[in-house]
């Protein structure tokens, strides 16, 4: 039988990506996303292994109601991969409660109560794959709460791992580089920033290029596939050497 794996924020970038190739590798895959239209473009692209349903990471009653809708119509479940999150560029001292909260909130919040509610289906052994970032250990400017959230979700891998051994779940991250994916768009950054972020990347990075989903995606795989089972609390960084 396929391995069925959930993909938070799935309906683009990282997300999108690794549905496709975990489809092409025979998986069902099932994602999330906040809006109906984005959701259906996605699942129209991905075909008939996917499956789709509208939920906030950032409100736990729809994590609830994602949970048992998901328990009702595929049962139990063999991987999770925590993708949804948000960038929003913002200097320090310009950084009030409402943008800290949101981020706060679908970064870290949303990411601990989704792993939280799943383990009643998680299968015995499964994978949990944290989606977190380079930021974590490298400075940004205007990334101060960005960062904070994804250290954050780093920090409870090695307790998760601990604490879940006896159910067989086991809690790895993948770590990007700056990609080329639609957040930046979404992070309040300009055109003109964007371009000259990706240009001055492409020009510095030792392989002449920005990273692109599609290189995050075989990671993805291999910590979701029996090929990871050994791994406990390993993560991966896959930035194409930017950080060297």
């Amino acid at each position: 039988m396929n391995k069925i794996i959930i993909i938070t924020g799935g309906t683009s970038g990282i997300g999108l990506a690794c549905a496709k190739y975990l489809i092409a590798k025979n998986y069902q895959v099932i994602i999330t996303g906040r809006n109906e239209e984005n959701l259906e473009k996605a699942l129209s692209e991905l075909g008939k292994n996917a499956f789709g349903y509208i939920s906030d990471t950032s409100v736990l009653h729809d994590i609830d109601g994602l949970v048992n809708r998901i328990k009702e119509n595929h049962g139990t479940i063999d991987g999770l991969f925590i993708n949804a999150g948000i960038f929003k560029s913002i200097g320090f001292e310009d950084t009030n409660e409402a943008l800290f909260d949101e981020t706060m909130n679908i970064n870290f919040k949303g990411a601990f109560f989704t792993v939280q509610k799943f383990i009643p289906i998680l299968k015995n052994p499964s994978s949990i794959v944290l989606n977190t970032s380079i930021a974590v250990f490298k400075a940004f400017p205007n990334a101060s709460v960005y960062s904070a959230s994804k250290a954050a979700l780093e920090a409870i891998a090695k307790v998760l791992n601990l604490e879940l051994a006896q159910k067989g779940i086991r809690i790895n991250v993948v770590s990007p580089g700056v990609t080329h994916t639609p957040i930046q768009k979404k992070s309040g950054m300009t055109d003109e920033a964007i371009d000259g972020l990706l240009q001055y990347l492409s020009e510095t990075s030792p392989i002449g290029r920005v990273v692109l989903p599609e290189d995050i995606a075989p990671i993805v795989e291999f910590l979701v596939s029996d090929n990871s089972l050994v791994l406990r609390n390993e993560k991966i960084v896959v930035d194409g050497g930017s950080t060297l």
